[in-house]
């Protein structure tokens, strides 16, 4: 009898079947689109890892793969469609306060971030075995990149003791500064959405480093305030802001996260030794924005980090090995 065979494209095709005829998981995904709308408010935490922790990456990268080639199912609407207006409606509601944060409490702020980041390796590290040498450049091209971008984000005349009092002090009392980059805030919005589909990087780390995390979360919070007081409150400049980070993020979308699901696909080794090393140059560029000065503030900032690194590998590890060990997977 001559063996029938299998081609993967017909598996393929199963997978998608299999995904298309059951119920959609709404109250998983509601609890995901919170922690994916977090991840993306908070720097250190991968919107990819959340959805990976919850046991729905697959299904993610599947829907929002086939939504930029314009290919939906019922299922898929669904499913995007309740992730996004969830993860969409926590972002607009805690983006001001968390923008106050960072700007009054930077030490505290940027060492949990930097925990946070951390607690993501070990499991880049896991998607790593059996470890290569053959790794080892990506890692270190990764440390490189994240270091060289931190160093390029901080060249800017630092302000004085009195510019940063009247600084924080429009922040306490709602007139956050806008200050419109058109070209970082494309470059912000590409990074930002490419970062979320993927495990253990962080898009808002990104915007960190790119010195537009604060201006874009306090715009998003101006315009929800414009809107919700019919004019009253707010401002519409936050518009300035918003529009070019929104065209990056249609960019990465369309373009970006087809072309990091291809390279996971072909050369996940590879590109997984490439994402721990952004991890890991991310980690030594925040305690450098942090810049612990006293004996009392490295120990501070250390026991922080710590908090954030148990955190984040705690919600990595809800997850069961084998979802732990899920990529993107070709059609």
């Amino acid at each position: 009898m001559t063996p029938v065979k299998t081609d993967a494209p017909q598996a393929s095709k199963q997978k998608s079947d299999t995904h298309a005829d059951g119920p959609v998981p709404a109250v998983r995904c509601g609890i995901t689109g919170i922690l994916l709308g977090l991840a993306n408010l908070v720097p250190g935490v991968s919107g990819g890892t959340m959805v990976l922790v919850m046991g729905l990456y697959d299904e993610f990268i599947t829907a929002v793969a086939d939504a930029t080639r314009f290919k939906f199912t019922r299922r898929s609407i669904l499913f995007l469609a309740i992730l996004v207006s969830v993860a969409g409606v926590t972002i607009v509601s805690l983006a001001g306060k968390l923008a106050e944060l960072v700007t009054l409490h930077p030490l505290v702020m940027y060492a949990l971030f930097a925990g946070m980041t951390l607690g993501g390796a070990p499991m880049l590290i896991h998607l790593m075995r059996p470890i290569k040498p053959s790794g080892a450049g990506p890692l270190l091209a990764g440390i490189i990149l994240m270091i060289a971008i931190g160093l390029s984000s901080t060249t800017h005349q630092p302000m004085t003791d009195e510019q940063k009092e009247e600084f924080k002090q429009a922040v306490r009392e709602g007139r956050y500064p806008i200050e419109p980059a058109t070209t970082k805030d494309v470059v912000a919005g590409v990074l930002g959405m490419s970062a979320m589909v993927l495990p253990g990087i962080s898009g808002a780390y990104m915007l960190v480093l790119l010195g537009r995390y604060e201006q874009i979360l306090a715009s998003i919070d101006l315009l929800k305030d414009f809107v919700v007081s019919g004019g009253d409150r707010g401002s519409l400049e936050s518009l300035r802001i918003i529009i070019p980070t929104g065209i990056g993020a249609i960019i990465s979308l369309v373009g970006l996260s087809n072309l990091l699901k291809w390279l996971l696909r072909r050369y996940e080794k590879p590109t997984v030794g490439f994402l721990l090393g952004i991890v890991l140059g991310s980690v030594v560029m925040l305690w450098r924005m942090m810049a612990p000065s006293t004996a009392g503030e490295h120990g501070v900032a250390i026991g922080i980090m710590a908090l954030g690194f148990v955190l984040t590998l705690g919600l990595s590890r809800i997850s069961s090995r084998r979802e732990a060990k899920k990529l993107p997977s070709g059609e």
